[in-house]
């Protein structure tokens, strides 16, 4: 019990954080884009996100304590994480048409461009932060399976509500991290350097924060969904990946 006690204890304090982290420290954001909103788009990407997560949880929480039940909560949180899927996938796209024009400029005239590296690197960063989450919820990530695919559905709910809760204090350290490292680089309007282009490096570093939050939710919505199923409820399925052509 006291080892169980410390671990709450440990989840509070991240918790604590990240709350001061991303309601009391970013408030710039805010100022900036009520101030200038046409020149502060990053900023206003930001505020979209915060204010996005913040009222899906809350829509979903609501939902659930209406219907005494924590489907709404699983399907408002899943509809967020996939649609940051999508734009993940529809970022690929971007990605492909950026190189192969610095291909044909680099080899058919001559001209390679400035930007094409750090766009490349930039982008499918982006992309892959962005599908973590719905990697996680369409049950793509890899997993050792010598033991899982062998014993029956309520154990392997057990071994994945273990690891589940066990990843929780490590992605809340990320995301404080994470946010902490993108504040540094916002204050200071950090460039990133490897390039003549050398552009502003913190919207891409947003991206890991993005990336990371959205991995938590989802975790936390597997969490659910796993004590469901060891309780004899059947949680919703999420939408087959043959219907998302």
């Amino acid at each position: 019990m006291e080892t169980l006690g410390k671990f709450f204890e440990l989840i509070g304090k991240l918790l604590a954080l990240n709350w001061e982290g991303y309601f009391l420290n970013s408030g710039q954001f805010f100022r900036r884009v009520a101030e200038a909103p046409g020149s502060s788009i990053f900023e206003f990407l930001f505020c979209l996100f915060l204010i996005g997560a913040l009222a899906t949880v809350v829509v979903g929480v609501a939902g659930s304590l209406k219907r005494l039940s924590p489907v709404p909560f699983i399907r408002s949180v899943e509809w967020f994480t996939r649609l940051f899927g999508y734009i993940g996938a529809f970022i690929i796209s971007a990605l492909i048409i950026a190189m192969v024009y610095e291909v044909v400029s680099r080899y058919f005239f001559a001209a390679p461009t400035k930007w094409a590296f750090e766009m490349a690197y930039m982008l499918m960063g982006t992309s892959f932060m962005f599908g973590l989450a719905y990697c996680m919820q369409m049950g793509r990530h890899i997993r050792v399976d010598f033991v899982y695919d062998h014993v029956s559905l309520k154990k392997r709910q057990v071994i994945d509500l273990v690891g589940y809760v066990f990843l929780v204090p490590m992605l809340l350290w990320l995301t404080w991290g994470l946010w902490d490292y993108f504040s540094e680089a916002y204050r200071v309007d950090e460039t990133s350097g490897e390039s003549a282009w050398n552009p502003i490096i913190w919207p891409f570093k947003f991206s890991l924060v993005i990336g990371i939050v959205l991995l938590f939710m989802q975790t936390v919505v597997q969490i659910v969904r796993a004590i469901m199923i060891l309780a004899g409820r059947q949680p919703p399925a999420p939408p087959p990946v043959e219907g998302l052509r």
